[in-house]
């Protein structure tokens, strides 16, 4: 509903205020967890950091291009994401689709992590900036957990996503899990109110990742790349 859009767009201009609270480029870098090769960030098939379609809590990391083509049900993506400060990031993508005009559309998100819940984020976002195709505000909560040490030889982390949108997202639940079965593959699911949708995830190393699944009950292939400056 409107209520809902306009909630959550007053909530990211609040969120977005707090950045001009006193402190230190070191204090919000700290803030941000590593980088670790196989927790890397993945662009969704709109832009935005995420699953195959829902965004995540997580955004493109400080200094950092993101990078990414991705080709899903009726639609081929080129997306890119920049780290503008630590925290927050902005981004683009072009969709080419099969049954309708181009468009380039704009998104951008805000990544807080509470202090003493390092292990817990919550990011604050809009897909389609400018209206071109379906203006979507979402907010979405993530939550990172490590296995058992007696599994880590075949387990190494688990996530857990969870959050509203607009727009896309038609005023519903949206989320999806992930589960990291060790630096290099990991496999996700998300609901992005409309489908189940799944893939297996591949990073090669901290610049190259792919993923390979079912959107929207057609196959799905997503690159991405990141590029730090």
């Amino acid at each position: 509903m409107v209520s809902l859009k306009r909630g959550l767009a007053v909530l990211a201009i609040l969120v977005a205020s707090s950045f001009s609270l006193p402190a230190s480029a070191q204090e919000l870098d700290e803030a941000q967890p590593a980088d670790e090769t196989g927790r890397i960030r993945f662009n969704t098939l709109y832009g935005p950091v995420g699953l195959i379609t829902v965004p995540s809590a997580y955004v493109a990391p400080h200094k950092t291009v993101l990078f990414g083509t991705a080709f899903g049900r009726d639609v081929k993506t080129v997306q890119a994401n920049w780290g503008l400060t630590p925290g927050v990031d902005v981004g683009a993508a072009y969709l080419d689709r099969d049954s309708a005009s181009q468009k380039l559309i704009g998104n951008a998100k805000v990544n807080i992590i509470p202090q003493n819940f390092k292990w817990f984020e919550i990011g604050i976002g809009v897909l389609d900036a400018a209206d071109t195709l379906n203006q979507t505000f979402y907010f979405v909560a993530s939550a990172d957990w490590d296995i058992p040490d007696v599994l880590a030889e075949h387990a190494v982390g688990f996530r857990l996503h969870a959050g509203v949108g607009t727009g896309m997202f038609e005023e519903k639940a949206i989320g999806g899990a992930e589960v990291i079965l060790d630096k290099r593959f990991s496999v996700a699911a998300e609901w992005n109110a409309n489908n189940l949708n799944a893939a297996l995830r591949y990073a090669h190393d901290e610049a190259f990742r792919l993923q390979l699944g079912i959107q929207d009950k057609k196959g799905f292939l997503g690159v991405t790349y990141g590029l730090q400056f």
